[in-house]
């Protein structure tokens, strides 16, 4: 099972619902947060962890003190986990009004894109072929949602390998039909994605090793 939290982060730009928060985050994470200059920024930030914290909490049973002595760590390319607890995989996004985070036993990867004016044919820079020729096959309204959509699939599926953006965009493929992702020139799945569309101005999804993985979405109200 796969539990995604997502909430709008405007809370956080009250002050005192910020500093609240920051209280029960590790030094490291603190100090990240408060180099974050632009309150928008900060604020979808700390929601990310807020979301964790609450998802640990109702999802997993950890308690209020355990909560405070969260610590996280980084794998290579910049992946967090909790420190001492390998059993648990989560992945937090944020883009525009939202944050998101997703949590199970197993490894995952999740992606929340606001849909934004973009330049023209910004795909052809960075898409394998196969995603350029489906574009072009839209009409101009069409292409930019499929645009978001593919990014938002491609980024989940970074951030469930670790690898983030240096993997390139380009070197895998997205089989639409199956809901998978595929190494080029491999002929088994790497991974399978699943898209949320609650949020009409986001595309948003997440990515896993394992085929048909239950996934439970949930919008939430930040309280404190």
């Amino acid at each position: 099972m796969i539990n995604v939290y997502y909430t709008k982060v405007f809370p956080f730009l009250e002050e005192n619902t910020f500093l609240a928060q920051l209280e029960k985050m590790d030094e490291r994470r603190k100090n990240k947060i408060l180099r974050i200059r632009e309150p928008m920024a900060r604020s979808r930030s700390i929601a990310g962890d807020w979301l964790l914290h609450r998802l640990l909490f109702e999802k997993w049973g950890f308690t209020s003190e355990e909560l405070l002595n969260l610590s996280l760590e980084y794998e290579e390319g910049g992946k967090p986990y909790l420190a001492g607890r390998k059993d648990i995989s989560f992945n937090i996004s944020h883009s525009g009004d939202y944050a998101c985070c997703a949590i199970g036993e197993a490894p995952v990867g999740i992606d929340l894109q606001k849909k934004v004016p973009v330049r023209e044919r910004l795909w052809e820079r960075f898409f394998t072929a196969a995603d350029n020729q489906k574009l072009q096959e839209c009409s101009e309204k069409e292409r930019e949602a499929l645009f978001f959509r593919m990014w938002s699939i491609k980024e989940s599926y970074m951030k469930l390998t670790g690898k983030g953006i240096r993997q390139g965009l380009d070197t895998f493929e997205i089989d639409w039909q199956r809901g998978e992702i595929r190494e080029k020139g491999e002929d088994s799945p790497a991974a399978y994605f699943t898209e949320q569309d609650a949020l009409a101005e986001y595309s948003f999804c997440l990515c896993v090793r394992e085929e048909a993985t239950e996934v439970q979405w949930k919008e939430i109200e930040i309280t404190m």
